[in-house]
């Protein structure tokens, strides 16, 4: 049994799980009308239910909702029910900062402020499930709040999304900000500019993406080139290995020395590629 300690509307309210000394949001339709403060409530709880943490990234729970309009919790948890369809086994948890994020975006708009996001067209290849979500959440706001964001706050909600997939939103972006910079560093020291919608820079994005998830979890390659690529394409392997050195002071973490030869066989087929079609 719980008692309603807020009601944010008809479909949002707040209560308190004694035994387990549990916050939950319950989100339904009409779930709040007619509801008063210290009503009891008996699980199960129709709708959808979520387990509320005491403190956030910007404060205490409390906080946040005093400011947050519940309108932005019903599409964020509108966002996570295709998120969970889509990937199965998601963290619901991620609802409020989601929420929080759609709010202060709706604010920026109505204030005339737009946030950059240089690495929105990286965070798109890297995450398309995710940020095909994300397009479906532009048009539930522009629909329920009169809205349009644009694609670069597409690209935020998209790192929101991906986070309940288990990491976290700044580690989501560093990964963008290290592969948009690596393949940078390809361009320049190659002399190439790469489209960014073709197949080379899809491949490339595609390598370095599993580069750095290989290091999250501490995997390595079996299979050893380097002596092949060293050999084969010294420059290719030459600019890896100073893509490779700039990873690991950007982690602080050593990297495989494996990963370096593997690296310079794609700089070298995006290089050959890119010769072909200039």
């Amino acid at each position: 049994m719980a008692k309603i300690i807020r009601i944010l509307n008809h479909n949002a309210i707040i209560v308190h799980e004694a035994v387990n000394n549990h916050v939950l949001l319950l989100l339904d339709k009409g779930i709040g009308f007619g509801r008063k403060i210290n009503e009891q409530i008996d699980p199960p709880y129709s709708g959808k239910v979520y387990e509320l943490q005491k403190e956030t990234s910007r404060g205490s729970t409390k906080e946040v909702f005093r400011h947050l309009e519940p309108v932005y919790l019903e599409i964020s948890s509108e966002i996570l029910t295709l998120a969970e369809e889509q990937f199965q086994d998601i963290d619901r948890n991620v609802l409020l900062p989601l929420a929080d994020h759609i709010a202060f975006a709706i604010t920026r708009i109505k204030n005339g402020l737009n946030i950059a996001n240089p690495f929105v067209n990286d965070i798109r290849l890297l995450y398309p499930k995710e940020h095909e979500i994300a397009m479906q959440g532009k048009n539930m706001i522009r629909e329920r709040c009169g809205y349009e964001i644009n694609d670069d706050e597409v690209g935020y909600i998209t790192l929101h999304i991906h986070s309940a997939m288990g990491e976290q939103v700044d580690a989501g972006m560093m990964v963008a900000v290290i592969i948009n910079e690596s393949i940078r560093q390809v361009e320049e020291e190659c002399n190439l500019s790469i489209d960014v919608n073709s197949l080379s820079y899809s491949r490339l994005l595609a390598h370095m993406k599993y580069l750095l998830a290989r290091l999250r979890k501490g995997e390595e390659l079996t299979l050893d080139i380097e002596a092949y690529a060293q050999n084969s394409f010294p420059y290719s392997y030459q600019v890896a290995q100073h893509i490779i050195a700039r990873i690991e002071r950007t982690l602080h973490q050593s990297i495989p020395k494996v990963e370096t030869g593997y690296l310079a066989m794609h700089i070298e087929r995006v290089c050959m590629s890119e010769q072909k079609q200039a």
